[in-house]
């Protein structure tokens, strides 16, 4: 079965250390990545501030980017 790897990122950097996981396909890391932002949704919320930046990238055993979640926080003018 292969690895997944569940990457963090607020801002520009990586937060904590990428989250690994062995799954059945594809679909299986994306539904979890689906989980894990529903349950980290209140956290996100509260910590997105102007024109910031929350994401969970989903990498394959290559390393290569399978599937992304954003939360993106924008001021817009005349608000």
């Amino acid at each position: 079965m292969p690895r997944f790897l569940f990457q963090v990122q607020h801002g520009k950097t990586p937060r904590l250390p990428a989250i690994e996981d062995v799954l059945s396909d594809g679909y299986a890391a994306r539904k979890t990545a689906l989980g894990m932002c529903a349950d980290l949704a209140k956290d996100i919320v509260t910590g997105l501030t102007g024109n910031s930046e929350w994401r969970l990238d989903v990498l394959d055993e290559s390393g290569k980017a399978i599937f992304r979640l954003r939360l993106l926080a924008e001021e817009l003018e005349g608000s």
